[in-house]
């Protein structure tokens, strides 16, 4: 093992990090902790109303009267319930309605939370005041619940229309995961939607996202051996994430700073970050994100691995040809299965010819879910109908309800003023 020996002359880079305070501090208050998961929910108004359980079949609508929900127009509605599936799902009406409806889409959250209605007041909040309406849902499950996003949130504006009135326009807003959930929504379904805000959103598609997770994971693992438990596909469970990875990442990287710089070196997708900080940040987050989510998606691909480095040569003209040969040696292995690599194709990769209008919204320093998809998309999908911000700053999926009002608005304009483009 050769790392020992040449670590000190290869990267100038050494931060200073205060362990305990500083970086610590910085880490449990970034997006791992606050924009992935989703919290309890948060009940509306005093009009509302509990729909216990679904009873009959096909959508699992409830059996409250829609004649009766219908001549409610011109007060404030607030309806729950569960659908067949086991998805909990929401509608939300203002009394000043405008007869649009947005379907809001979530972000990831740690499947060992139990399934429950997303945090998302302050842009339901937003949205009611504008005169629209709401719903969301939970999804069935959670982790990388991609196919049950889409099943479950295809019900959302069929639900309004049967329970309340059918709208003139349906809009979706998907934030993270929520993001891959509506992009692939609006490509297979366009004539059911009017127009979609993607939000940080994996719209470069589900394998390249695995790709710059697990290839950080894997650099991790061999140029610091034995901080973390488990692997890529097999971590623990995590029941205290500042005991289990921050922590230990930290004394690692306070240890051996310059190990960190050779990570950014060798990865195909180097972490974001203009700054020691940001980087290391990107880092703890990138680590605790894959450790939350790498079991959940090994058993969604079968127990298959999901995630492909098996002829990958890691390199960089920086850096001495020995410890690179070292490296390489070291590092683990995977070859993605058949059946994995079809999993991520069919629930995570962008087309073109959109036909309906996108607005995609992007920090540029994206820890998560890095910039470099809405290079993807671009590429893919570039067209009248698509337009894209980025956002200079460093976060994930925390935009201000205000801030993405804006864009939405601006979505809603294109959806009035723009024609569809002939094919």
């Amino acid at each position: 093992m050769l790392l020992p020996t040449v670590l000190a002359s290869i990267w100038p880079w050494r931060p200073r990090f205060i362990a305990g305070r500083g970086l610590a501090s910085l880490a449990l208050a970034l997006v791992l902790f606050s924009a992935i998961g989703c919290d309890a929910k948060r009940v509306l108004a005093p009009e509302a109303m509990n729909v216990a359980a679904d009873t009959s079949g096909g959508l699992g609508l409830s059996t409250l009267d829609p004649t009766c929900l219908r001549r409610a127009q011109g007060q404030a509605l607030h309806l729950e319930g569960r659908s067949e599936s086991g998805a909990l799902w929401v509608i939300d009406k203002p009394a000043a309605w405008n007869g649009d409806l947005v379907v809001y889409l979530h972000g990831y959250t740690n499947p060992a939370q139990p399934v429950a209605l997303p945090n998302n007041g302050a842009i339901r909040d937003s949205l009611l005041a504008r005169g629209f309406a709401v719903t969301a849902s939970s999804y069935s499950s959670n982790g990388y619940a991609v196919q049950e996003g889409i099943h479950d949130s295809r019900q959302l504006s069929r639900r309004f229309a049967w329970q309340v009135a059918r709208p003139r326009h349906t809009y979706l807003l998907g934030q993270s995961l929520g993001g891959l959930i509506g992009l692939l929504m609006t490509q297979k379904f366009p004539e059911q939607y009017d127009g979609s805000l993607l939000v940080s959103g994996i719209v470069g598609g589900s394998d390249e996202e695995v790709q710059y997770l697990g290839d950080i994971r894997v650099l991790f693992d061999t140029v610091y051996p034995n901080v973390l438990a488990g692997g890529l596909e097999n971590p623990p469970v995590i029941t205290d994430i500042n005991a289990q990875v921050v922590q230990p990442v930290l004394q690692a990287v306070n240890a051996n700073p310059q190990g960190l710089g050779i990570i950014q070196l060798l990865a195909r997708r180097p972490l974001p970050g203009i700054s020691n900080q940001e980087v290391a940040g990107s880092l703890i987050n990138v680590l605790g994100f894959g450790m939350q989510g790498g079991g959940d998606l090994f058993a969604r691909t079968h127990g298959h691995s999901f995630f492909d480095n098996a002829t990958w040569r890691y390199t960089s003209a920086a850096l001495p040809p020995a410890l690179l040969d070292d490296i390489n040696a070291r590092v683990a292995r995977y070859s993605i299965a058949p059946d994995a690599a079809a999993f991520l194709a069919r629930f995570g990769e962008p087309s073109g010819n959109l036909r309906i209008p996108v607005i995609t919204m992007h920090k540029t320093r994206d820890p998560l879910v890095p910039v470099f998809h809405e290079d993807i998309l671009g590429q893919v999908a570039a067209g009248p109908w698509l337009v894209q911000k980025r956002v200079e700053g460093y976060g994930h999926a925390d935009f201000s309800a205000g801030e993405l009002m804006v864009s939405f608005q601006e979505l809603v304009a294109m959806t009035a003023n723009q024609h569809a483009p002939i094919f």
